[in-house]
C-alpha cells in the first residue's frame, strides 16, 4: 500500500472496500462522502431488493492494527507477516455512526481523484431519472444508509489489476457497464499528511441517547516514516478479520453492489427498477475480471460512485 512522505513524516492511510458509494461533489470544493449502505434487514430494510433478488448479508467495520492505541505499543505489539498485515488487528463493528478524522483538513481541501475518473460503475449515467436519496446528508439519515464520513484534501487512489491509479479508461461513464468484463477497481485508498500526531477517529452515533466514543491513533514506523493504516470495510460477514489463508473465494458476478441502490430513489418517485427497464427486469451490476486479493483489496465485492450536481 503506497503511501505519500510528508514534512512530519506521518500519513493517514484508509482503505475502503466492499459495498460503498463514492459521492463525489465538485460543487465548491471537491470532496468524496463515502456511504455505506444497510446491508442487514431490519423492521424498514427488505432483504430482498426491488427486483426481488435476495441481498446476502454485509457487515461494516473499522479494522486497524492494536499498535496504533497508544504511543509506546509499538514496541510491544510484534508485526504480523508482511503479506498478511498486521498480527494484532482490531475489528470495530460500525452501525448507524458516521466517522470524523481529526484534525480536519480546512474548508476548501480538494481530493486529488488517481486516477480521475475512478475505475467503478458510475451511477451518474442515470441522470436525471435518478437521484440521492432525500436526508442521506442529514443528521439522522433514513435508515437505508448505515456508515458515512466525508473525505476532504488527500488522494484517493484506485487499485486495479493494473495497479495503483491505472484502469480501463471511462469504462464506468456507459450506460452499459454492467456488459463490460472491466477492471472496476478492489479497493479505494485515501492517503493524507498528518500535521501533528496523534489523530483522532470520532465516532457518531445516529441513535438517539447512545453515546460517542473516540479513537485516539498514534502512527508506526513505516517504509516512508510514519503511518497510520486503517481500513473501513463493507463486505460479506465471514471473515472480518481477513487472514489471508481464508480469502474469500472469487464471484464474478458482484450481485451484492444491489445494496447501493439502496440510497437512490426515482426523480419521478416511481419504481426506481422502472428506470433500469421495468419490473420483470433485474438490476445492473458489476462483472468483474478475475483479481487476486492481495493485491486489489477484496476479491469479490467493488463500490460504485457518484457525481454532483
Amino acid at each position: 500500500m503506497a503511501t505519500t512522505k510528508t514534512p512530519s513524516g506521518v500519513t493517514l492511510s484508509v482503505e475502503f472496500a466492499g459495498v460503498c458509494l463514492y459521492v463525489i461533489d465538485r460543487r465548491q470544493e471537491t470532496t468524496v462522502s463515502v456511504l455505506i449502505p444497510t446491508c442487514v434487514p431490519n423492521e424498514r430494510v427488505r432483504n430482498h431488493h426491488e427486483d426481488e433478488d435476495v441481498g446476502a448479508r454485509h457487515v461494516p467495520y473499522l479494522l486497524m492494527d492494536l499498535a496504533n492505541l497508544e504511543p509506546e505499543s509499538a514496541k510491544r505489539v510484534r508485526p504480523g507477516f508482511v503479506a498478511d498485515g498486521p498480527r494484532f488487528q482490531v475489528v470495530r463493528r460500525l452501525s448507524r455512526e458516521e466517522l470524523f478524522f481529526e484534525p480536519e483538513e480546512s474548508q476548501g481541501s480538494v481530493v486529488q481523484l488517481v486516477p480521475d475518473p475512478l475505475p467503478l460503475p458510475d451511477l451518474s449515467v442515470y441522470k436525471p431519472q435518478i437521484k440521492l436519496k432525500v436526508g442521506l446528508d442529514s443528521a439522522t439519515p433514513p435508515e437505508e444508509l448505515n456508515v458515512r464520513t466525508t473525505l476532504r484534501g488527500g488522494k484517493l487512489t484506485a487499485t486495479t489489476i493494473g495497479g495503483p491509479g491505472r484502469s480501463n479508461p471511462a469504462a464506468g461513464q456507459d450506460r452499459d457497464w454492467d456488459k463490460l468484463d472491466a477492471d472496476w477497481a478492489g479497493s479505494i485508498i485515501w492517503t493524507r499528511p498528518i500535521p501533528d500526531e496523534p489523530i483522532n477517529i470520532r465516532i457518531q452515533s445516529w441513535e438517539p441517547g447512545k453515546e460517542n466514543p473516540s479513537l485516539t491513533l498514534w502512527p508506526v514506523p513505516g517504509g516512508d516514516g510514519k503511518v497510520i493504516k486503517l481500513k473501513i470495510a463493507n463486505l460479506c460477514e465471514t471473515n472480518p478479520l481477513e487472514w489471508k489463508e481464508f480469502e474469500h473465494r472469487f464471484q464474478k458476478d458482484d450481485v451484492d453492489f444491489k445494496w447501493l441502490f439502496r440510497l437512490f430513489e426515482a426523480s419521478d418517485g416511481g419504481s426506481l427498477l422502472e428506470v433500469f427497464g421495468g419490473r420483470g427486469h433485474k438490476f445492473p451490476y458489476p462483472k468483474l475480471k478475475n483479481r487476486p486479493a492481495r493485491t486489489t483489496g477484496s476479491t469479490g465485492c467493488t463500490g460504485g460512485q457518484f457525481g454532483l450536481p
